[in-house]
């Protein structure tokens, strides 16, 4: 295949993916909602409010990973993180699942610190994970509120044991990277006496003890983290007041909201899009104790429109992005 048509091809099926994902959920609305969504009035401060809390959270990621950064050593101005992360986030809704920029930024790191390569990369993997355990975290405090006997969807309790089950880990884990010193040297010692095992990890543990030495920049990047998926929950509550009379209580949309980002974390679709929509129609009917007639598709793919809404400061960030943004973008395309 000729290159330039490859890459036509490529970035059309790029874009050809969410517009396919939306028609189908569009498709799956019926006319009743329709109609009933349309003749609902519509509070455009709630929705306004709603952008705006988007932003702040977006905000709060960018300085969560800055702070990560700069725990391994590699210079990284929070203005410099905010542009890369911005670009990272537009990123993201051409790729598969929520993940998309992670690649970028780690090869931007590696190129602008070439002797902490590894430490980038732990940066952005670290960076993830931390995102992910404020999440859980936060879930397992909404069902911990709600209580097993509560949940009459059986489900929605295997959500509940694995969301608990993965506070587990993440906590164990964590613990040991910031807190297992001598123990966890004494054990990247025994790794290494096995040939594969130790190529693989070994190299990587470095980096990720780290944090060891920077205790309270890891514990203020959970807080940071439970702090963003709090302000999107707030986010997606507005915006169903802002397009219903009657929704599911804010007590709920924590519960609703955590499930769905979780679910649409998964490297499944473009910026988890479809899986959010799908999971909070589930969760709409069955968290709430009164029926609302709130439709959970239609409040996510609202809130998509926030997002995108969001990601044209991305836009405008690579629209003035210089060479060395530019040539890590190129090589992450190259990569990918």
């Amino acid at each position: 295949m000729h290159p330039s048509f490859k890459s036509i091809a490529l970035a059309l099926a790029k874009f050809s993916v969410p517009s396919a994902i939306i028609a189908f959920l569009l498709w799956r609305i019926g006319p009743e909602e329709w109609s009933r969504f349309a003749s609902q009035p519509k509070d455009y401060t709630m929705l306004a409010g709603a952008l705006m809390l988007a932003l702040v959270s977006l905000s709060f990621t960018f300085f969560r990973w800055g702070i990560l950064v700069r725990c391994q050593g590699i210079q990284l101005s929070m203005v410099e993180a905010f542009r890369l992360g911005s670009i990272c986030f537009l990123l993201s809704f051409v790729s598969a699942g929520s993940v998309g920029g992670d690649l970028f930024k780690a090869i931007f790191l590696a190129q602008r610190s070439p002797g902490k390569r590894l430490e980038a990369v732990a940066s952005v993997l670290v960076d993830r994970g931390v995102g992910l355990y404020g999440l859980v975290l936060l879930v397992s405090t909404a069902f911990f509120w709600t209580g097993p006997g509560d949940l009459a969807d059986e489900n929605l309790k295997k959500v509940r044991f694995a969301t608990i089950s993965l506070v587990i880990l993440g906590t164990v884990v964590l613990a040991i990277l910031v807190f297992g010193g001598n123990f966890v040297d004494l054990l990247m010692q025994r790794l290494m006496q096995f040939r594969w095992i130790g190529r693989v990890f070994v190299p990587i543990a470095g980096p990720l003890r780290m944090f060891h030495s920077h205790k309270a920049a890891f514990a203020a990047s959970i807080l940071l983290s439970v702090l963003v998926h709090a302000g999107l929950t707030l986010s997606l509550f507005l915006i169903a007041r802002g397009l219903y009379p009657s929704t599911p209580t804010l007590a709920d949309h924590f519960v609703i909201v955590p499930i769905g980002m979780l679910a649409s974390a998964l490297p499944i679709a473009p910026a988890g899009l479809g899986v959010l929509e799908l999971a909070m129609e589930w969760l709409y009917h069955v968290i709430p104790s009164e029926p609302t007639p709130a439709s959970g598709t239609l409040v996510a793919l609202v809130f998509e429109m926030v997002k995108l809404l969001t990601a044209v400061i991305g836009i405008i960030f690579y629209w003035t992005a210089g060479d060395e943004v530019r040539q890590s973008l190129e090589i992450a395309e190259n990569e990918t």
